[in-house]
């Protein structure tokens, strides 16, 4: 078993968001390179393959070149090729277009990670125990009665969902691919919202049914997590560190 595995929940979550956040964060080459030695850091912890890993990736591939050609196209700056590409395209914009490639995908490949490796229960869970202290802060909607505890979110699988969308897409007669770009961007605007708020409403419905069997009560039912593990120690202590090695860059 692979020391991610060995690992506490509770520590897997507050890792993977640490990763996310230092990704999201980073504005320099420095900050996104340590960034990117912390999920590679991850995927080797879980023994999870690259190939495998950014297979994520493929369903969200549309997003990913509309961010790039956003960049690339509208950020003003020195000509990257005169000559031979237009002058839209800057050495500014390729930049631009670089990092949020990196910051984007880098994210994607965090989450789908987490879900990979870790069970829907245990996800759930260790939201739940995330999302418990809002309860104390009074947060708006973080309970809805005080005998019952927060709603219970859930991170559904992307990627599964988005091929589901797009088949039924397809069957309907509405591609992603069409030769045509107008209809192609509106494909993707109609696959974008189908998902968004399918993933809404699957998570509704989880959040619903976790609570019907007593995981959103926390005054009658209490879930006792394992035991604290060493690697969890040291996966927050790598965690730390990244996020040192950040500032510091």
């Amino acid at each position: 078993m692979r020391p991610w595995h060995r690992t506490d929940t509770r520590a897997r979550l507050l890792a993977s968001l640490a990763c996310s956040g230092l990704l999201i964060a980073a504005t320099t080459w420095t900050t996104l390179a340590i960034g990117a030695a912390a999920l590679g850091a991850l995927l080797a912890s879980s023994g999870t393959p690259p190939a495998r890993a950014f297979a994520a990736l493929r369903p969200f591939r549309l997003l990913l070149l509309l961010t790039v050609a956003l960049q690339l196209l509208f950020t003003a700056g020195e000509p990257l090729l005169p000559g031979l590409l237009p002058a839209a395209v800057t050495r500014e914009g390729a930049a631009a277009a670089a990092q949020a490639l990196l910051r984007l995908g880098g994210v994607i490949v965090v989450s789908a990670h987490l879900v990979a490796t870790t069970s829907p229960l245990e996800l759930a869970r260790g939201l739940g125990w995330m999302i418990a202290p809002l309860g104390r802060l009074g947060r708006p909607g973080a309970r809805r009665d005080p005998r019952d505890g927060p709603r219970i979110p859930v991170l559904p699988a992307a990627p599964r969902r988005g091929r589901q969308v797009r088949s039924a897409l397809e069957a309907r007669g509405i591609s992603l691919v069409h030769a045509r770009p107008r209809l192609r961007a509106r494909a993707l605007l109609v696959w974008t919202l189908a998902v968004l708020f399918g993933m809404v409403d699957r998570s509704t419905r989880l959040a619903t049914a976790l609570e019907a069997k007593g995981f959103g009560r926390l005054r009658k039912i209490r879930h006792r997590f394992p035991a604290w593990t060493p690697e969890s120690t040291a996966l927050l202590g790598a965690t730390a560190a990244f996020l040192v090695a950040a500032l510091l860059g």
